[in-house]
């Protein structure tokens, strides 16, 4: 791992969090020396040293006096360095100065509790941590700096294209928000406040973080220590809008400078939902009566739209589709068909559908006029029953269809799940 892109992000924040400098008539320039934190379990999990960067600040209070902006002025990309400050007296040697980083224009010192923020949303950065806060106190000149942060990492791979990650506790703790940190023991402890947010997204806007593959990629979240009794779950959405939940069973605590790791793997499931309850559902409306004609239907599914198109049967009898019952999609006889929706880039994996009546042999099918006996046909249904069918093959950009195989198919709802394929 590229450590100088560790730290590189913090450089960005701080940046667009800005500090002035003090100015007089006599402006003297004080400096600190300064090294990253020690090797904790964070560092052994991956082993990784953070390293500073051109553009690192850092927050400064001496003697509990007020919040200082301080410039990073090492060599970009060093494990230590100086921070600086233009003032208007020299005080190295002459006090405590106890440091925040990054730079907190908010942040505040009472006696040895630091009060900074846990950020709820944080932008994801390639091979680095999306938030991460690290303290230090020094009676001279050198400041080594401790992790006041835990951290969750997910490792992701399989399918699809990631625009956020967020974590949450499943007892619904806090996370985010206000956090105090103590720094008169050893090591720092931190924990958030009484008011605070429970999730933390890591995101870049609506822009794809990463496109996932049989390789790990890792996207690091800073958060609150603590413990969590009923674990945490981690929810990951692709650019798809589709979601999945991947669950650590509790207790699970994290202490400043520790990482909970989380792996999962994704197919990127898009599910479409065709409620057949209200034809009003749908534009055109579907007919109150069986046609036998053609007609494609629009509706919309999770802000996205989609056609279904009902094909009545081919001997043009009067059997076709309708809307049923005031409840239900009619779908009759033997070889008339809903033609499904077809997405680029994903291909059908399985269809659903709450049965409506006791007859019916519906099945999907790669073909329209020729369909062929498929092991997931369902010999019969039962009212109210739901199921299932699955197709064996996976191709992108492929039509398919839910063929009635004999009788009349009343449907209720159904269900169409996709999965990724880039």
């Amino acid at each position: 791992m590229d450590m100088k892109k560790l730290l590189f992000f913090v450089s960005i924040i701080l940046l667009a969090a800005g500090c002035s400098k003090e100015s007089g008539q006599q402006t003297v320039t004080e400096s600190l020396e300064v090294t990253g934190p020690t090797e904790t379990r964070a560092h052994l999990v991956d082993g990784v040293n953070a390293a500073w960067d051109a553009g690192d600040k850092v927050s400064v209070f001496y003697n509990g006096g007020a919040n200082e902006c301080w410039d990073y002025t090492g060599a970009d990309g060093a494990f230590k360095g100086t921070i600086s400050h233009e003032g208007t007296s020299y005080r190295v040697g002459s006090g405590r100065f106890v440091a925040l980083y990054p730079y907190d224009s908010g942040a505040t010192i009472s006696s040895n509790v630091i009060t900074t923020t846990v950020p709820a949303t944080q932008t994801y950065r390639n091979s680095s941590y999306g938030w991460a806060s690290m303290v230090s106190y020094t009676d001279d000149a050198s400041l080594h700096f401790n992790y006041a942060s835990a951290f969750v990492r997910v490792s992701l791979a399989g399918l699809g294209s990631v625009k956020s990650v967020a974590v949450r506790g499943n007892n619904n703790e806090n996370i985010a928000g206000k956090l105090s940190v103590d720094i008169s023991g050893a090591a720092p402890t931190a924990s958030i406040t009484a008011s605070g947010t429970k999730t933390i997204t890591v995101q870049n806007g609506s822009a794809v973080l990463e496109n996932l593959g049989e390789e790990e990629k890792d996207f690091w979240i800073g958060m609150a220590p603590g413990t969590f009794n009923n674990g945490l779950t981690v929810t990951v959405t692709l650019s798809n809008n589709s979601t999945e939940d991947f669950k650590v069973s509790g207790p699970v605590t994290v202490s400043p400078g520790e990482v909970l790791c989380v792996h999962g793997r994704l197919f990127g499931f898009l599910t479409i939902s065709a409620d057949f309850s209200s034809k009003t559902n749908f534009s055109p409306a579907l007919p109150s009566s069986v046609v036998t004609s053609e007609g494609t239907h629009t509706f919309t599914s999770a802000g996205n739209t989609y056609s279904l198109t009902f094909h009545p049967m081919y001997d043009s009898s009067s059997y076709g589709y309708g809307f049923y019952n005031n409840s239900e999609l009619l779908i009759g006889r033997k070889n008339s068909w809903i033609k499904l929706p077809v997405i680029n880039g994903f291909a059908l994996f399985e269809v659903e559908y709450v049965s409506g009546g006791t007859s019916g042999q519906p099945f999907l099918s790669a073909s329209s006029s020729n369909p062929k006996a498929a092991s997931n046909q369902v010999s019969s249904s039962e009212p109210g029953s739901v199921y299932s069918m699955t197709l064996s093959e996976v191709v992108a950009n492929k039509q398919y269809y839910l063929i009635v195989g004999a009788g009349n198919l009343r449907i209720k709802s159904m269900t169409i799940r996709y999965i990724a394929t880039n």
